[in-house]
C-alpha cells in the first residue's frame, strides 16, 4: 500500500513538472517572439520562425484578413495566399514589427495549449495575440491570430 501510495506522489509530482515545463516553454516562446518583433533585422525574424514555428505552420498558406468597421460604414475583409509561405510570412512579420516593434507586453497568460498575449504600442494601440502550440515536446508555434484594437 505505501508503494502505489509512493508511486502515485511521484507521478503526481512529475505531471505538474511536466505541466510547469510546458507552460514556461510556451511563455518564453511568446517573449521571445515579442522581443524578436522589436528588432529592425529580417534575417532574425527568418531565424526566429524556422527555430520557434512548426514545420506545419511553415508549409500553410498565410492567411490575413483585415477587418475594418467605421461608424455606420460595412466592414470589409480581404485574404491572402501565396505560394511562397516564408516570404509571405516575413511580410506579416514586417507588418506586426511597425505596428507592434515598440510595445509592451500588457498581459501575458496560458490557456490550455495556448497563450494569451496583449501588447499595447506608443500610440496606445493593443494587439490581442492568440499563439497556439504543438501539444508535445519541444512545444513549436503552430498558429499566431492577432487583433488590433485602435484607438
Amino acid at each position: 500500500m505505501k508503494n502505489l501510495f509512493l508511486i502515485c506522489c511521484c507521478f503526481a509530482i512529475v505531471s505538474a513538472f511536466a505541466q510547469d515545463s510546458k507552460q514556461a516553454t510556451m511563455e518564453k516562446r511568446a517573449r521571445d517572439l515579442h522581443r524578436i518583433m522589436g528588432l529592425n533585422d529580417k534575417e532574425q525574424w527568418k531565424k526566429f520562425m524556422k527555430e520557434n514555428y512548426t514545420k506545419s505552420l511553415l508549409e500553410r498558406p498565410v492567411k490575413s484578413s483585415v477587418k475594418t468597421t467605421e461608424k455606420e460604414t460595412a466592414s470589409s475583409t480581404n485574404t491572402a495566399s501565396t505560394a511562397d509561405n516564408l516570404e509571405e510570412k516575413l511580410k506579416n512579420f514586417e507588418r506586426l514589427h511597425n505596428d507592434f516593434g515598440k510595445s509592451k507586453i500588457v498581459s501575458l497568460k496560458p490557456v490550455n495549449d495556448k497563450i494569451e498575449m496583449i501588447l499595447e504600442n506608443t500610440s496606445g494601440n493593443k494587439g490581442n495575440f492568440s499563439i497556439t502550440f504543438e501539444n508535445s515536446k519541444p512545444y513549436l508555434i503552430d498558429g499566431i491570430r492577432v487583433e488590433i484594437e485602435q484607438r
